[in-house]
């Protein structure tokens, strides 16, 4: 039992401050996403503070705290310490004060794409509320979107409403005068922080000076590590070997690197992943150009289903409904992490890699093009398409040139008018074989992409 009256007194005071702006928006934040993890007191200590933020009383006390909340000072405590525990708060007490003196600081919680992004908080929340409850939340932050494609900007320039001000206004030296304290601001987002560390003395009498120098473990680095050893229960020894790995060429520590080593020996020790997997992502909503509407045309409808569907069911679906082979899903993952191209368009980029190098997914290839995408900030599918059309354009002008120097004119236009109509498709468009037990709506459906697909590769 937690022994309050060490570090708190019901005769206690207390302030309440924020460390810049909250929204009520938050409020939906604290309730779907951190109440899972911190529980309803501290969820409803949090909201209580939030009433009592520069309040009119020079002080409270947390007498009236345990009135407020209807709670014993234990529970409030520990309330306090889960909320300091997630960066919801900072407690400070002022030194040799009786009686005893506290300023609570409010912090700002993490916007909900910084939160499902953190590589941490989202993870146990993944843990604590199962993979259901965890796609229904990460649905319901999502942001919605309309296709604009037929829309035109009207909006009201500033000259054309308002009229210029006049020289002497413009000049005035009032605009300049100084203030005594600073506008509120949304403060920066909080970290969240560790008192056990990991033991980084340890780790350094594993690692090689050839490879890894300590100035490269910068405070970044530190707390990526932090994170991974308190996520995956890392020990030393193996994290040393997860940090040599992720720095091996460049002699510095490439988090998302590191991190796809740590998961990696955590699946290899423990099996099944438990995590959220990158590759099961699908196109973010604001990405998106078929929303809200059934698509009109073949192509329209092989964008919808490149925006739908996870990178994880492409390859299932190219594997004739078989489970993706694991060199295939880290290739994946390592693009999404290395290039942060986002999982409709690396479909695109994927299943034209399949059809145009005989079904195998070279790694060195399939980076050297995911990389030229991710320099031309290739967000969207159909800019994925128009990028992957244009290199089939490349690929044919190339066959046709290769042609010409081995053959007579005559030949040359023959074999240029084959390589143009005979696309490499996979298997798996032109006579898709589902498993038995998928139904037959199943099977029609990709037939149907099939066809769209081919359609598509036939008009590059």
């Amino acid at each position: 039992m937690m022994q309050s009256w060490k570090e708190v007194l019901p005769g206690d005071h207390y302030h309440v401050l924020t460390n810049g702006l909250l929204h009520p928006f938050d409020q939906r934040i604290i309730t779907c996403l951190y109440q899972p993890l911190i529980g309803i007191d501290a969820a409803s200590m949090y909201f209580t503070f939030w009433q009592e933020i520069d309040d009119t009383e020079e002080f409270l006390t947390h007498h009236h705290l345990m009135g407020s909340m209807n709670l014993p000072l234990d529970r409030i405590l520990k309330a306090r310490k889960k909320l300091e525990a997630v960066g919801l708060l900072q407690t400070l007490k002022k030194k040799g004060a009786t009686p005893g003196r506290f300023a609570y600081y409010l912090e700002p919680p993490l916007t909900p794409d910084l939160f499902f992004k953190d590589g941490f908080l989202n993870l146990f929340l993944y843990r604590q509320v199962g993979p259901r409850e965890y796609k229904r939340l990460s649905s319901l932050f999502e942001s919605k979107s309309i296709s604009t494609d037929d829309y035109e900007d009207v909006s009201a320039h500033f000259d054309e409403v308002f009229q210029s001000l006049p020289s002497a206004e413009t000049t005035d030296e009032r605009l300049n005068t100084a203030s005594n304290g600073s506008w509120v601001m949304r403060s920066e987002t909080p970290k969240v922080r560790f008192s056990n560390h990991f033991d980084f003395k340890k780790m350094l009498t594993y690692l090689s000076d050839a490879i890894l120098s300590e100035d490269a473990l910068t405070d970044e680095v530190r707390l990526a590590i932090d994170k991974l050893a308190f996520v995956y229960q890392t020990e030393p020894y193996d994290m040393s070997r997860a940090v040599q790995s992720a720095a091996l060429h460049t002699g510095t520590v490439d988090i998302s690197a590191l991190r796809k080593e740590v998961r990696d020996f955590y699946l290899l020790e423990h099996g099944s992943d438990e995590m959220p997997a990158l590759y099961e992502r699908t196109q973010p909503h604001e990405e998106r150009k078929i929303v809200d509407r059934e698509p009109q045309n073949a192509e329209e409808q092989l964008i919808a289903w490149y925006e739908r569907n996870s990178p994880y069911q492409l390859l299932e679906a190219l594997g004739q409904g078989s489970k993706p082979a694991a060199p295939d899903l880290r290739l994946i993952e390592n693009l999404m992490f290395d290039t942060k191209l986002n999982p409709g368009v690396i479909n695109v980029l994927i299943d034209y890699i399949s059809q145009v190098n005989d079904h195998n997914l070279n790694k060195s290839f399939v980076e050297k093009v995911a990389a030229q995408w991710a320099r031309a900030n290739v967000r969207t599918v159909p800019e994925a398409m128009a990028y992957a059309r244009e290199e089939q354009r490349k690929r044919e002008q190339q066959k046709k040139g290769k042609a010409s120097g081995q053959a007579q004119s005559t030949r040359r236009t023959r074999k240029s008018s084959q390589n143009e109509h005979h696309e490499v498709v996979p298997e798996w468009m032109k006579n898709p074989k589902q498993p038995e037990q998928q139904s037959k709506d199943d099977d029609e459906a990709v037939k149907q992409r099939a066809k769209w697909l081919e359609d598509y590769l036939n008009n590059i």
